[in-house]
């Protein structure tokens, strides 16, 4: 059974009388991953691309917000997300193909929880929140560090959905760089992504993570401190380059994966610290 509500009240009513054999899409673009991962065959879909208040993209004082239906495409094309969030930017516009890029929502990627998303982890970089919906009407936000528990798992109960990412307003810098297999339409194999807020010149409050070396974005606490107070054209990109070594090592000290991983990060690194003085 396909349902498809177009008000949220709908599907509130929905969401009551879900049961475990039912999945929530909001893009679709890895149901048939879940589906053959259920080992299912009788099961119902809600797709809730159609709730236009889902597909907002709006300023506050205090936040960005951005509709959890908003596609890979659209984040492209916004220039507020561009101009105050451009990792990101990068991350979306490195995500797959067009065809991709134009069905798969930020809702949709936060929500599966891929160890490998890379908006995911440009938003644990960019310090952001979530915010949830429950059957009830009721609203609750939720960092999106303690909404991602581990490998595809979130705090969402079947009950509830996600209906906005809210990003802090910063007079921020950031960036996002990933490495795959090709060099198109790829997973990452490592991610990471810097923020910080410019202050004459020095970089401040520092935040930065690495993707694809844990079951959700990993804090790289070296690479903060090294950057902390610096200026951009003072880096030593050598030195960073240790640093980013020893953090891919500790992330996954047992791992065959991490070979390749440490190495991978060096030029990923050096197109990061180019990014960042570009701007």
């Amino acid at each position: 059974m396909l349902y498809s509500p177009k008000e949220k009240n709908e599907l509130l009513n929905l969401l009551k009388n879900i049961d475990d054999s039912t999945f929530i899409i909001a893009g679709g673009t890895d149901l048939v991953i879940h589906l053959k991962n259920s080992k299912l065959t009788d099961y119902s879909i809600i797709d809730i691309t159609k709730i236009k208040e889902f597909k907002t993209v709006y300023e506050t004082k205090y936040f960005l917000h951005i509709g959890s239906l908003i596609t890979m495409t659209e984040i492209c094309e916004n220039d507020i997300i561009k101009e105050k969030c451009k990792a990101l930017y990068q991350a979306a516009y490195e995500l797959g193909s067009t065809l991709i890029r134009n069905r798969a929502t930020i809702g949709g990627n936060v929500c599966n929880a891929s160890q490998s998303a890379d908006c995911s982890l440009a938003l644990f970089c960019l310090d952001s929140a979530v915010k949830i919906l429950d059957c009830s009407g009721e609203e609750r936000i939720v960092p999106i560090d303690e909404f991602i528990i581990g490998r595809e798992k979130t705090i969402l109960t079947k009950n509830e959905v996600v209906t906005e990412i809210l990003i802090p307003q910063k007079n921020r810098v950031s960036a996002f760089k990933k490495v795959g297999a090709r060099k198109a339409v790829t997973i990452s194999k490592v991610s990471c992504a810097v923020e910080y807020i410019p202050d004459d010149g020095a970089l401040t409050n520092v935040r930065s993570y690495l993707g694809a070396v844990g079951i959700k974005p990993v804090k790289a606490v070296n690479i903060e401190t090294y950057l902390e107070g610096k200026n951009v054209s003072n880096i030593n990109l050598q030195e960073l380059q240790n640093i980013a070594h020893n953090e891919i090592e500790s992330a996954i000290p047992a791992r065959s994966s991490r070979f390749y991983k440490r190495t991978a990060v060096e030029g990923l690194i050096e197109d990061l610290i180019k990014n960042l003085k570009e701007d």
